[in-house]
């Protein structure tokens, strides 16, 4: 085989390869024309502001895209959640709901404070997504005060974790108490080391009591690590969040 020819099998090689990623794109619905569309629902009232910053769908199966929460409001935000509705077809969109809690004073979203999120992590498709819709689902002010349809009970799972992280540290200060460090260790050691309280509300509030629990044994296993016996004790002698006047993280 001459060189002409191999240069002329090259380029029909090339071609194939070409053709074969747009057929692959367009076989999926993709094209210039159908770029993702990212956009934020018109929410009267809502003490949170979404506006998208960026969109990537340079992988149209894996779409990323990051926006910007703001608060709105004249009180702080201590938490909230963003409802993302992932429209694939003519069909319902998937929904999954974000949700961010601020465990501490110092992490309020203070008014007109802005917070930024991402969406699409972890996420593939069979098809690329043709719109993707944010909302505002959940939102707790510092007062208390709730706002926003909550279809995800995210609200339920803020209650359940404060009631398990209030347990949890009324129980392991009773066995510090009662039985000394070696005791609570055995305590944080335990798979099952506290009950659940009270009449739980839905699933949700009893997964979120498990992770309120979890935080607890967490922040008190850290507390040991950097600090000895006493940094148990300065952490068993803070409130669980900012809900109870929690101020440092």
């Amino acid at each position: 085989m001459n060189r002409s020819t191999m240069k002329l099998s090259s380029r029909f090689l090339m071609l194939g390869v070409l053709a074969g990623g747009l057929w692959f794109y367009t076989g999926y619905g993709f094209s210039q024309a159908d770029q993702l569309r990212v956009v934020a629902a018109k929410q009267p009232g809502s003490p949170l502001l979404i506006q998208i910053t960026n969109v990537d769908s340079s992988n149209p199966l894996q779409p990323r895209y990051q926006y910007s929460v703001t608060n709105v409001g004249d009180k702080p935000v201590r938490a909230y959640a963003i409802k993302e509705g992932t429209s694939l077809d003519a069909g319902g969109p998937v929904v999954r709901t974000s949700f961010t809690n601020f465990p501490s004073t110092a992490q309020y979203l203070t008014p007109y404070g802005v917070g930024y999120e991402e969406g699409g992590l972890g996420r593939s498709y069979q098809v690329p997504p043709i719109k993707v819709e944010l909302s505002v689902d959940f939102v707790e002010l510092a007062d208390g005060t709730r706002w926003g349809d909550d279809t995800a009970k995210s609200g339920d799972s803020l209650d359940g974790m404060r009631a398990g992280g209030r347990a949890a540290i009324k129980i392991y200060r009773e066995v510090l108490a009662s039985q000394g460090d070696a005791g609570l260790d055995r305590a944080l050691s335990s798979d099952n080391p506290v009950p659940h309280e009270g009449q739980p509300k839905s699933d949700e509030w009893t997964r979120g009591f498990d992770m309120g629990v979890g935080f607890v044994r967490g922040r008190i296993k850290r507390a040991k690590e950097k600090g000895g016996k006493e940094g148990v004790r300065r952490e068993l002698d803070k409130p669980y969040d900012s809900s109870g006047g929690r101020q440092d993280p």
